[in-house]
């Protein structure tokens, strides 16, 4: 790989030192404010190794050739990682929360850790044309499709108690519209779930979705209704 030029590293030392000093406060106060500090540190070093490239977008293996060469970076996006991946488990405890479960909710794997370290080292790469605004969904994103089948599986095998929390008030609608029924009564909605892998796989996927446009939790009963309608209503009536 053509590595970048770069000009003389002593430019780099005063930005170098700046992250060096915002990484030991960060670790003393935990504090965004402080971290934000580092990140635009490191910016600046990097723009100095990068020279002439440094407005051009960093790529996978750029990046990673860049926290070679300086080794501070390579603790910012360790620290930085840490503090996403922390985020990312509050969030999921308050998503197991808010449906009431019991299981213990999911956190990132290897292979979404690993894409949240590339993202977030590539996100300073430069940081005036990428940074949080360029970050946050795709960090979002990252487990959205698996936290999303492990909920929807969580759904399919819960009892309508289950149902009646994710669907709220529109779930005597959606129960009323959908739920198998037999002669004598209406079945509840899991038990449509288990044959019908197309109302399933939309619901995985709106959850998904949501997951990835940071999760609202005032429309996601409206999600989980959409997909319903989507996959259950007559086409002469849709």
């Amino acid at each position: 790989m053509a590595h970048e030029a770069h000009p003389d590293r002593a430019d780099a030392a005063a930005p170098v030192a700046a992250l060096q000093a915002a990484l030991i406060r960060y670790e003393l106060s935990a504090s965004p404010a402080v971290l934000d500090e580092a990140f635009r540190a490191a910016a600046a070093a990097i723009a100095v190794l990068r020279g002439e490239r440094r407005r051009e977008p960093a790529d996978a293996v750029q990046v990673r050739w860049l926290m070679s060469q300086l080794p501070d970076f390579e603790q910012l996006v360790s620290v930085a990682v840490g503090a996403a991946e922390r985020s990312a488990q509050a969030a999921a405890g308050e998503l197991w929360g808010w449906f009431g479960l019991s299981s213990v909710p999911p956190v990132w794997d290897e292979t979404e850790r690993s894409a949240a370290r590339v993202l977030i080292a590539c996100a300073c790469a430069p940081l005036d044309a990428r940074g949080a605004r360029w970050l946050r969904p795709r960090l979002l994103r990252l487990a959205a499709q698996r936290w999303a089948a492990i909920l929807i599986a969580e759904l399919c095998a819960g009892d309508d108690e289950l149902w009646r929390r994710a669907l709220g008030a529109r779930y005597e609608s959606v129960h009323t519209r959908y739920a198998p029924r037999s002669r004598w009564r209406t079945h509840q909605l899991s038990e449509l779930l288990v044959s019908n892998e197309r109302t399933v796989a939309a619901l995985r996927d709106r959850l998904a979705r949501w997951l990835a446009e940071g999760g609202d939790f005032q429309t996601l009963s409206g999600e989980l209704e959409a997909a319903f309608v989507l996959t259950r209503t007559p086409v002469h009536l849709a």
